[in-house]
């Protein structure tokens, strides 16, 4: 897998719950780092793909994003998920419609400590 590559938004999905599978039933404890390292995959990249896969459906309004922009996403509170956020230029956006960067300058005291 080249981890530099933006990922289709379907295929995003499927990794992350096979890579949930592997590592809750194909391998033994303390075993996934080494199969992740084995596949040159980052062990932070899966921990995306997997938290994505868990949090958000796969819809067709976001088949359209990257591994990022759906990460980012899905560290949101889930009520604010489909809202439409203030962004800096004074334009109005929900979530699934911003470029990466515009999740990054969503006004993060809105959502607390738990949106990064």
């Amino acid at each position: 897998m080249a981890l530099g590559r933006k990922y289709g938004g379907q295929a995003i999905f499927e990794i992350g719950r096979r890579l949930k599978w592997v590592k809750d039933n194909d391998l033994a404890h303390g075993e996934y780092i080494k199969w992740l390292e084995s596949i040159s995959m980052d062990r932070h990249q899966a921990q995306k793909f997997i938290k994505v896969s868990d949090s958000l459906s796969n819809g067709s309004t976001s088949n359209h994003l990257g591994l990022e922009a759906l990460y980012m996403i899905s560290t949101m509170p889930e009520s604010e998920r489909d809202k439409p956020q203030q962004l800096d230029s004074g334009e109005t956006k929900k979530p699934d419609e911003m470029t990466v960067r515009e999740c990054k300058f969503v006004d993060v005291d809105t959502f607390g400590d738990t949106f990064k």
